[in-house]
């Protein structure tokens, strides 16, 4: 379905957003230490594909028209999809059209990319990371995620909560980031605020695995408490089923009925996709997937040029994870306990997601919320390396 763009309420809805977006954009980013050639780059640079996306997705009308012109507010308001057409919704009943909804998810992804940024450049004036600020740089700028974070969808405000809660983290705690943080993750995509629950859980297990100074019989105890704190963890899981549409009336809150779920989920995932040439094989191997996550399409014998450019952005990846494996350094030092679990929570959902989603188009999408984290946390590891 056409959207309509040529009318008095979408061009006054438009500027209003248009200047407010200019205003945030330079008082935010000021604040994140960047100049203002910096912003307005980086701004012009997302905008283009912004652009790019919505004019897109008006001749073909994916998802970003479908919350559109499908908005309403449901009787029993939930979290995915129903949060979308709602807040389109609402949006529409303040006379804020589909340009101007555009206009405040680029506006969230240009955010996403000034968090990125800003960190490279303080990671990196550091001795042992400046050789690398340039192919940092280059990296949180490419086309793949200035695209999936743009447009009116979940991604765009998933992209952006990642960031957001990273940011919230790594520094001064700032617990009203963090909170807001989470709340965009409940609304847009529930299933993976279990997987920042795992991540804080997997440190405390660390640290006290490898904790020189707690005694044997007290190891014991704590792990004891451990195991039983895994408990609500299971709980939190249901969000997920609930949000994959799995369980409709009862949470079902047992752990073997939770993983029945989860392997039909996968399996039948597998089927669909086995006989299209949009996802992983059904028979390739465990390991081997991760590789397909992280790098298909990796061929330029593609039938389109999106397919030609992914598969090169891909090929830029995989001379990215080259450096990384054989520059990588481990020092702890100055890294605070909540930034350390943030980079577990991230590799947990790395760990699941190949094994999850057999779609390369989610593939794409999806592993911008874990790459970025890779190459801040290389460089965060490596900042204090004489």
């Amino acid at each position: 379905m056409a959207v309509d763009i040529y009318n008095l309420s979408e061009l006054v809805s438009s500027i209003l957003i248009f200047i407010l977006s200019i205003f945030l954009i330079f008082k935010i980013g000021k604040s994140l230490k960047l100049n203002e050639n910096e912003i307005i780059l980086i701004f012009c640079w997302h905008s283009f594909f912004a652009f790019f996306f919505m004019i897109n997705d008006l001749f073909h009308g994916h998802d970003s028209n479908a919350w559109y012109n499908k908005a309403h507010i449901g009787k029993d308001f939930y979290f995915g999809n129903s949060f979308m057409y709602a807040f389109s919704s609402v949006l529409q009943s303040l006379q804020i059209k589909y340009v101007a909804q555009n206009l405040i998810y680029n506006l969230l992804g240009t955010l996403t990319v000034f968090i990125f940024y800003s960190k490279i450049k303080y990671l990196c004036k550091y001795k042992s990371n400046k050789k690398f600020f340039f192919i940092s740089s280059l990296f949180v700028l490419l086309p793949g995620l200035m695209f999936w974070s743009s447009g009116i969808s979940k991604d765009s405000i998933t992209i952006f909560a990642f960031a957001l809660m990273y940011y919230s983290v790594n520094s001064k705690f700032n617990i009203y980031l963090f909170l807001f943080s989470i709340v965009l993750i409940l609304l847009a995509r529930p299933f993976l605020i279990a997987f920042f629950f795992a991540g804080p859980y997997l440190y405390l297990f660390l640290k006290l695995l490898f904790d020189k100074k707690t005694k044997y019989k007290k190891k014991i105890v704590y792990i004891l408490i451990l195991i039983l704190m895994f408990y609500p963890l299971i709980l939190i899981t249901n969000i997920g089923l609930l949000y994959l549409g799995h369980v409709q009336e009862v949470i079902q809150y047992d752990l073997v009925n939770i993983y029945s779920l989860v392997t039909d989920y996968m399996q039948s995932s597998k089927t669909f996709y086995d006989s299209t040439n949009l996802g992983i094989p059904a028979d390739t191997f465990f390991l081997k997937r991760y590789l397909y996550f992280l790098y298909m399409p990796l061929s330029i014998t593609q039938e389109s040029p999106a397919g030609v450019y992914f598969s090169l952005e891909n090929l830029f990846f995989l001379f990215v994870t080259i450096i990384i494996i054989k520059k990588f350094k481990f020092n702890l030092k100055e890294i605070n306990a909540l930034t350390l679990s943030y980079y577990l929570s991230i590799l947990v959902l790395f760990l699941f997601m190949p094994l999850i989603f057999s779609n390369y188009g989610i593939a794409l999408r999806y592993k911008w919320l874990i790459i970025p984290y890779f190459l801040l946390a290389f460089l965060d590891l490596r900042k204090k390396i004489k």
